[in-house]
């Protein structure tokens, strides 16, 4: 199953849609914090990982992807594969930079649970070009935005949480991508599945 939301668990309505889509939560968790920036990751990490508790998941079967040592995360198979939100652009970067992208798709064709949060979110999607202009891009320099694409969709997530995000954004985003592209706007507390 595909989830994608614009905030994480620490959201208390998105943590609750969750356990009511995946209501037996005892499996083992991936969650992968590479779109925040170094200076308040662990912070949000150990904050993530707490809200995950809270809502159902064991402390013990949760794994966090650890740059220093990214082969050991990836030496197992995982129930949830759970991406936090930050920086679209830097999230690509550090996913393809570890391999990271490979991965998460084995993982998912394994049967894995796929939970994108915004830039999560976005990751799953064919593409993030559409997101320049939502986040800062200074990681992807070669023009190469192909993401995951786990979903044929695209999502807008945040969405009316500010004018970076509003229905004028969608439109644009929209005549951008084509009128074959499905975009799907998430608002703050919205939980949207398999697109």
């Amino acid at each position: 199953m595909l989830i994608l939301a614009s905030h994480s668990f620490y959201q208390t309505s998105v943590a609750q849609k969750i356990c009511k889509l995946l209501p037996d939560c005892s499996g083992k968790m991936l969650l992968i914090g590479l779109a925040m920036d170094d200076d308040y990751a662990p912070r949000i990490l150990a904050r993530e990982i707490n809200a995950a508790v809270m809502s159902g998941f064991n402390r013990e079967n949760i794994t966090v992807f650890d740059e220093k040592s990214p082969e050991s995360a990836m030496q197992q198979d995982y129930d949830y594969i759970a991406v936090l939100g930050g920086n679209t652009f830097r999230l690509l970067h550090f996913v393809r930079k570890y391999g990271l992208d490979s991965f998460i798709r084995e993982q998912v064709a394994k049967g894995a649970h796929y939970l994108g949060f915004s830039a999560g979110a976005y990751l799953a999607c064919p593409d993030v070009e559409y997101v320049v202009g939502l986040d800062d891009n200074l990681r992807i320099l070669d023009g190469n935005f192909k993401a995951l694409g786990l979903t044929q969709d695209y999502v807008l997530c945040h969405f009316e949480e500010d004018d970076r995000h509003d229905t004028r954004k969608l439109v644009e985003i929209r005549r951008q991508l084509g009128k074959q592209a499905l975009v799907h706007p998430i608002r703050m507390d919205e939980v949207l599945t398999d697109p």
